[in-house]
């Protein structure tokens, strides 16, 4: 998919520093907010869906499990990313499959 097929409120998140994480799960996005603080959107039933995740807030172990074996396993695949993608789990195990629609 190139960006013309993107709807314009991910263009304009894109615009805004988000970058992509994943355009198979609601285009989802993420922005780097601090060292530690990560926000991401996905889009749900035409609706987006956002949290902000303080990855000092939460356990690390809890928020990777179904994802990867061990939290040193993502720092040894992504290094300075690792929080990223630690906060991106959470975010995946806590984002609604299905928004209510009213």
């Amino acid at each position: 998919m190139n960006d013309q097929n993107l709807p314009s409120h991910v263009m304009a998140d894109l615009n805004a520093g988000f970058i992509m994480t994943d355009l198979d799960d609601g285009f989802q996005r993420c922005l780097k907010s601090s060292e530690t603080v990560f926000i991401y959107r996905c889009d749900v039933n035409d609706e987006v869906h956002e949290e902000t995740i303080d990855t000092d807030k939460i356990d690390h172990d809890e928020a990777i499990c179904g994802f990867y074996d061990s939290v040193d396993e993502v720092r040894e695949l992504y290094g300075d990313s690792a929080l990223m993608i630690i906060a991106e789990c959470y975010f995946e195990n806590n984002c609604p499959a299905q928004l209510p629609t009213s």
